[in-house]
This record gives structure tokens, sequence and C-alpha cells, in this order.
């Protein structure tokens, strides 16, 4: 298949999915995967599309985002081990509330596994079907609302609303960039305000935060790092990290530590 082909092919699909992978691409195009590499490092310079790691996707005008469908492969086993890590912290009959990261609908899958009672508050249309697809012990409720595709959630007006009636003992949440001075940032808007009030509607918090998010900040600043009781990472954090967060009484809890110490503050 000649190139201009395949590049065609890929807009196609970006335009009818928002967002694509590489291993999916190769199949459908029947080339390697670095061929569609290379493809869609061209298609980049070209401003078609925005590379990732394992695809691409079209951003939209007001959101920097990731879409899921792609943030769901990234870093499957740091997610999965920092979700087991924030299970320790959860108790039977809590209140909790979970944001619509893809590192809280692990937290959801260990919960369903682990049988324990509890209500469980999210944003998240996959952690709603989650639920729903499997018989747990679990009291859900779903904050309805504007339905956003790129995070498969609901956010706006009606899910701040229907979320400012209800306090919890803990809040799980997680966000693009974290960063020591600026604290913790969101491509969106309508999700940095859900987030917001998750905090300021639960009695402890806790922040769900892998290596890539560390010492970089997005458009949209929502919280402080003073107001996160425990972060869960999965890399050993840099001397300066480590004395913020001391400063600011935030433990550390870590999930998986790599040789390398973060020093991108």
């Amino acid at each position: 298949m000649l190139k201009i082909d395949r590049h065609n092919i890929i807009e196609k699909e970006l335009h009818k999915k928002r967002s694509v992978l590489i291993s999916d691409l190769s199949k459908l195009l029947e080339c390697s995967e670095e061929t569609i590499r290379r493809d869609l490092r061209e298609m980049e310079k070209a401003n078609k599309l925005c590379r990732i790691h394992g695809g691409a996707y079209l951003p939209e005008k007001y959101d920097k985002g990731v879409p899921i469908q792609l943030r769901e492969t990234f870093y499957i086993e740091e997610k999965e081990q920092m979700a087991q890590r924030a299970l320790n912290c959860i108790k039977d009959n809590d209140v909790i509330m979970l944001d619509s990261s893809t590192t809280c609908l692990k937290l959801a899958e260990a919960l369903i596994a682990s049988q324990l009672n509890i209500t469980l508050i999210t944003n998240s249309l996959r952690i709603c079907n989650l639920c729903e697809s499997y018989q747990s012990n679990i009291n859900l409720i779903c904050l309805g609302g504007k339905f956003h595709s790129s995070t498969s959630s609901f956010i706006g007006y009606h899910t701040l609303d229907n979320l400012s009636v209800y306090y919890a003992d803990k809040c799980f949440i997680s966000c693009p960039f974290v960063d020591t001075k600026y604290g913790l940032s969101d491509n969106n808007f309508d999700s940095a305000k859900i987030r917001e009030l998750m905090i300021k509607n639960s009695k402890e918090h806790f922040l769900l935060m892998d290596h890539t998010k560390v010492g970089n900040k997005s458009d949209i600043l929502f919280a402080n790092l003073k107001d996160i009781d425990v972060l869960i990472t999965d890399y050993k954090l840099s001397r300066e990290w480590t004395e913020t967060c001391k400063k600011l009484n935030c433990k550390i809890d870590y999930a998986l530590i790599n040789k390398e110490v973060l020093n991108n503050d």
C-alpha cells in the first residue's frame, strides 16, 4: 500500500474514533508497527495529529488531554500496583470518591475483587459500567451530567450539583500533572472542578501519581499539594519532592520503587 493511502486511512480512523493505537493500525494496514510510527511522525509534523506512546489522537479545541482509550494502555502494571496500595487504605463501610482517571479505574477493579462493603461515588462511566458488570458489595452512586467522551465521564454544572450533596471518608484522584510549586493541574476546566470538589467534600485525600505526571503543570490549577494527605506513586521521588511533602504533611507511599530518582522538578 502506498504511503499516501496509509495516511488517508489513518486520518479516517482518527476522525471516526478520535484516537488510534499503533498495534491496531498495523493490523488494519497490514504493515509493521515501525512503518506506522514513521507515518505518525510525518503526520504530526504536518499538524494532522498528536503522537503519544503507543498511538496518536486528535486533540479537542480546548482540551489537550489524551483520550481515555489511549491512557488505558499506559503503564498498566504500575497503575495496578498503585491501586493495591490505595486499597490498603480503604476499610469496610467507607464512603469513597473516585475520579475518572484510568488509575482509579484500576482501583475500582481492585475494590470489586476485595468484596469490601463500601459506598462509591464517581463521575466515571467506565467505573459505573464495571461495577454494574460484576456482583459486588459496592453501593454505587453515579454522578450524572454532561458526557465527556475523551474521559468517558460526566462533567459540568449538573455533575457538580450532584456531587455537592455528598461527603466522603476518602477521595482518590489522579490528574495529568503535579508540580511541587504549582500543585495539581488538569487539561480540562470541568474535570478540574470535579476533582477540586471531591477534595473539598471528603475527609482524607489520596493522590495517585505515576512518574509521567511529576514536575510539570497544565493550564488549569485546581489544588495544592498541602491539600493531599497521601501521595501514592510508582517511582522514587527526588529529595526536593520528599522535603516538600514532609513540610506539607503529605505522606508518600511507594507502590513500585525504580532505581532512578526523579529529578525533573
